[in-house]
């Protein structure tokens, strides 16, 4: 990067704001997505046992993402789990 950016008044200011916001209305935000790799999805039902006829649901989804930069393991690396 230059060490002084071109346009150092007002309008070059203005200017830099308008490209970074051009720039991020061109960029397509599914290409940034996370990536779900295990998904478990829990359903759990209960009677209510002091009124009759309504239902306590619990769903909970425990999910594992990667985002970002992939971390492979190298060969020959020990591994941090127990044994």
């Amino acid at each position: 990067m230059p060490k002084e950016l071109p346009g150092t008044g007002f309008l070059g200011w203005l200017g830099r704001q308008v490209g970074h916001v051009r720039k991020a209305i061109h960029t397509d935000p599914a290409k940034h997505e996370p990536k779900v790799i295990y998904r478990q999805n829990n359903v759990e039902e209960a009677e209510l046992p002091d009124k009759p006829g309504m239902k306590l649901r619990r769903t909970t989804i425990d999910e594992v993402i990667v985002e970002g930069r992939q971390i492979t393991k190298k060969p020959g690396a020990r591994s941090q789990e127990p044994e």
